[in-house]
C-alpha cells in the first residue's frame, strides 16, 4: 500500500528522465557553439566600438588641422556646424555598432579602384600633418587608418595604397554620403600563426569602419579604420582563469547528475530486486523505501511491495486456515475412529442398540465433517477468488429468497437499489446465512428481514428474537470455526462467510442489540 510519504516522492518519468539527459547532451554542442557565435559577435562589436572611438578622435585632430589649412580658427565652428544634417540632437550624435555576423562576410580588401590624379589642397596638407601620428598610434593599438578626401582618395594613411583611391567600397561611399558605415570582410595573411600570448588577434575577420567628418553639414572628408577582430580562441587564451573554474564547475555538475541518476535509478532497480530476492527466499519485505525514484520504478516498487504483502498475507492465511481446519476435523475424525474400532472389535458382542447408537454417532460425525467440508470450500471460493459476477434484480431476488422460508421470515423492501452486478450465489449465501442464524435462535418467531438503499449501497438488516450475543463472544463473533453450538452441528463459518461476501464488495457486516434480540446490518 502506497504510504502518505511515498506519495509526496517525486514522480519523474523515466522517459522524461531520460528525454532530458538526452535532450541536454544534444543542447550542450549546440549551446556551445551558439555561445560561440554570440561570442564571436561580441567581439566584432567590441572591435567595431573601439575602431569608431579612435575614428572620432582622429577625425577631430584631422578636422582642426583642415580648418588650420584653410585658414580659419577651429573655434570658430559651433557644435552644431561639426554634426550631421540628419543628427537628432544639437548637442550629441552617438554611433553605434552595426556590424551583423548573421549578414554575412564580405571578401578580403583587394585594393584602391584607381590612383589620385593630383595631390595637394587642405585637405592633402592636413593629412600629411597626420600621417606621423597615425604611424605612432598604429605602433599601439595596430589599427589601420586611413583619411580619405571627398572623392575617396587617401590623403593620410598608415600603411599601403597611400595614393590610392577606393570609390568602389560600400562603407567609404556611404560615408562621403554622410552615413556612418561597418563592413566584415575576410582577412588574409601569409604570415604564421602568433603565439596565444602576442598581442596579434589571430582572427580571421576584419573589421572595417568608415565614419564621415561634417563641416557646416557637408562630408569634408572620412576616416576610414580597421582591425583584425579577437579570435575567440585568443579571448579564451586571455581568460583562460575563469574558463577553466567554469569547466571545473562544469566537471563537478556533470559528475553530481551522474550521481543523481544513478542514485534515482539504479539504486532503486538494485532495492527492488533485493526485495524481490528476499520474498523469493521466504525472508520476507525489507522495511523502508527509496525516497527518490522515476515513476516507473517507483510504481513497480509499489506493485511488487503490495504483490509481497498479498503474498505474505495469503501464506499467513493458509497457514492459519490449514491450523483451523485440521482442529476442526480432528475432532469428527477421532469419534469415527474410535466408534469404527469398537465395532470392529467389539461389534459381535454388542447388542443391536448399542451398535445401531455408534453408528449413528459415526453418522452425525461424518455429516458434520461434510458440512465443515462444503462450508470451508465455500469460503475458501469467496475469499480466493470472488465472482464478478452478473447483474442481480434486488428487490426481485431478495423477495424470492424470504419466500422460500413462508412464515418464518417477515420482509420490508424500503427502496433498495434496483440492480447490483454480484455474483447470485454469494449473495444468496450471504442472506440464507444471516436468516438461518436468525431462525435458529429465534425459537419458533419471525425473523424481519428488511433491504434499502444507503449511498448506492445494498443495506440488509436481519432481526431476531433471540437471547442477543454474549459480550464475552462479541469479538469473536465473525471468526472463522468460532461457534458456541458445536455440539449442535454449528461449524462457526456461516458469519464468517457473510463477512467474506460482504468485504468481496467492498461492504461489511456488523451487529447490535436491539429491545428483542440482535439485529445483523449487512452492507454490500
Amino acid at each position: 500500500m502506497t504510504t502518505a510519504r511515498g506519495k509526496n516522492r517525486p514522480a519523474v518519468s523515466v522517459r522524461w528522465l531520460l528525454l532530458g539527459v538526452n535532450g541536454l547532451v544534444v543542447l550542450v554542442p549546440l549551446l556551445a557553439v551558439l555561445g560561440l557565435k554570440l561570442y564571436q559577435n561580441h567581439l566584432i562589436a567590441q572591435t567595431e566600438t573601439n575602431l569608431i572611438g579612435q575614428a572620432v578622435v582622429i577625425g577631430e585632430i584631422w578636422r582642426s588641422l583642415y580648418l588650420d589649412e584653410r585658414g580659419e580658427a577651429p573655434g570658430s565652428r559651433s557644435r552644431a556646424d561639426l554634426m550631421p544634417p540628419r543628427a537628432r540632437d544639437e548637442r550629441f550624435a552617438p554611433v553605434e555598432p552595426v556590424i551583423d555576423l548573421g549578414d554575412g562576410v564580405s571578401p578580403p580588401l583587394a585594393g584602391p579602384s584607381r590612383e589620385a590624379a593630383s595631390r595637394g589642397g587642405p585637405a592633402f596638407r592636413s593629412g600629411q600633418r597626420m600621417t606621423r601620428l597615425l604611424e605612432r598610434a598604429q605602433a599601439f593599438n595596430l589599427s589601420s587608418a586611413r583619411i580619405l578626401d571627398p572623392e575617396g582618395c587617401t590623403v593620410a594613411s598608415t600603411g599601403e595604397w597611400a595614393n590610392g583611391c577606393f570609390d568602389d567600397y560600400e562603407e567609404i561611399n556611404a560615408a562621403l554620403e554622410g552615413r556612418y558605415r561597418a563592413v566584415a570582410r575576410e582577412r588574409q595573411s601569409d604570415e604564421p600563426a602568433p603565439p596565444l600570448a602576442s598581442i596579434s588577434r589571430r582572427g580571421d575577420v576584419r573589421v572595417f569602419v568608415a565614419l564621415p567628418i561634417f563641416d557646416r553639414g557637408e562630408v569634408v572628408a572620412a576616416v576610414w579604420m580597421s582591425r583584425t577582430s579577437m579570435a575567440p580562441l585568443k579571448a579564451a587564451w586571455l581568460n583562460r582563469r575563469p574558463l577553466t573554474a567554469a569547466l571545473l564547475l562544469t566537471v563537478i555538475v556533470t559528475v553530481l547528475v551522474s550521481l543523481f541518476l544513478s542514485r534515482t535509478i539504479t539504486r532503486p532497480l538494485g532495492r527492488i530486486t533485493g526485495t524481490a530476492k528476499a520474498v523469493a527466499s521466504g525472508k520476507g519485505l525489507e522495511p523502508g523505501r527509496v525516497r527518490f525514484a522515476p515513476r516507473e520504478v517507483r510504481e513497480l516498487e509499489d506493485a511488487l511491495r503490495r504483490m509481497a504483502e498479498q503474498l505474505s498475507g495469503r501464506a499467513r492465511y493458509i497457514a492459519d486456515y490449514a491450523a483451523n481446519a485440521s482442529h476442526e476435523l480432528k475432532s469428527p475424525i477421532t469419534a469415527i475412529r474410535g466408534a469404527a474400532e469398537l465395532l470392529l472389535e467389539e461389534g459381535d458382542e454388542m447388542g443391536a442398540e448399542q451398535r445401531r447408537r455408534f453408528i449413528a454417532n459415526i453418522e452425525s460425525d461424518a455429516s458434520r465433517m461434510e458440512r465443515l467440508v462444503t462450508r470451508m470450500l465455500e469460503l475458501a471460493r469467496i475469499e480466493s477468488d470472488p465472482d464478478e459476477g452478473v447483474e442481480v434484480n434486488l428487490p426481485s431476488f431478495i423477495t424470492q429468497v424470504a419466500r422460500s422460508y413462508g412464515s418464518r421470515v417477515e420482509l420490508s423492501l424500503d427502496e433498495p437499489p434496483e440492480a447490483m452486478i454480484i455474483s447470485r450465489d454469494h449473495l444468496e449465501t450471504a442472506l440464507r446465512n444471516l436468516i438461518d442464524n436468525g431462525i435458529r435462535v429465534s425459537a419458533g418467531a419471525a425473523v424481519q428481514v428488511s433491504a434499502a438503499s444507503r449511498d448506492g449501497r445494498l443495506v440488509v438488516e436481519v432481526r431476531d428474537r433471540g437471547p442477543g450475543i454474549d459480550e464475552a463472544h462479541a469479538e469473536r463473533i465473525f471468526e472463522r470455526f468460532f461457534t458456541t453450538e458445536r455440539d449442535s452441528g454449528g461449524t462457526g463459518l456461516g458469519l464468517s462467510i457473510v463477512r467474506a461476501v460482504a468485504r468481496s464488495r467492498g461492504g461489511d457486516v456488523s451487529f447490535e442489540a436491539w429491545e428483542e434480540g440482535t439485529v445483523f446490518t449487512l452492507v454490500i
